[in-house]
């Protein structure tokens, strides 16, 4: 068991390693890359695809963490969907009557899944969305959110794959700090690391340090 571990902490990217850049492209067609970030504080999300009602409530959930919290002129956040620039024009901005330039957030189109591979965003999971929904309880708000979205877009009787959702949070020169990766297909990364990311900065534990205590557990 620890040696199984060591092998998915050595070989899945995490806290302590360079951030991949990247180059893909928002709905308007025009590239983005992390480089042109550095220097800021960058919260990386991937998400499944852009008409996933799940990741649309964790976007609006963000976005008003976003709007309400001193934070927000200090991080940069990048959301990248599995989805097509049409996609995410559709279901992100024309849904919410929002433009890419009036939207808080970066959001880029992977839907050859390239940054996904090279973040090692690989778990996958299947399943129709009304297992989905019985996977998450939460609040009334949530519930009704999620029902009327799906009826909206016809997908509540779909079976699909889908990833497990990971977030990132990289330092001013390219460093991851802090990572989460979803257990759950409904799971992002909680407020407070974002608030601890931003306030304090340090990094976390490496991959070395985290081997050796295992180690010395053995």
């Amino acid at each position: 068991a620890i040696q199984d571990t060591q092998k998915c902490i050595m070989t899945s990217l995490g806290i302590g390693d360079p951030a991949p850049d990247f180059s893909l492209v928002d709905s308007d067609g025009v590239s983005h890359s992390l480089a042109e970030h550095k220097g800021r504080k960058v919260m990386l999300s991937f998400y499944r695809s852009a008409d996933c009602p799940f990741c649309n409530y964790a976007v609006d959930v963000l976005q008003g963490n976003h709007k309400k919290l001193a934070w927000a002129a200090n991080l940069d956040v990048i959301i990248i969907f599995q989805s097509t620039t049409e996609a995410i024009d559709n279901f992100i901005f024309k849904s919410r009557r929002t433009t890419k330039n009036r939207y808080p957030f970066t959001v880029l189109a992977d839907p050859d899944q390239m940054a996904f591979k090279k973040y090692t965003v690989t778990e996958q999971s299947q399943g129709t969305f009304r297992d989905l929904l019985r996977e998450y309880k939460e609040t009334r708000e949530y519930n009704k959110y999620i029902k009327k979205y799906s009826l909206q877009n016809e997908i509540d009787k779909q079976t699909y794959q889908y990833l497990l959702l990971t977030d990132f949070l990289i330092d001013e020169n390219g460093i991851i700090v802090d990572c989460f990766r979803s257990k759950a297909s409904t799971k992002h990364i909680p407020m407070r690391r974002i608030k601890h990311f931003l306030c304090h900065g340090e990094k976390k534990e490496t991959k070395l340090s985290l081997i050796s205590k295992l180690k010395n557990v053995c």
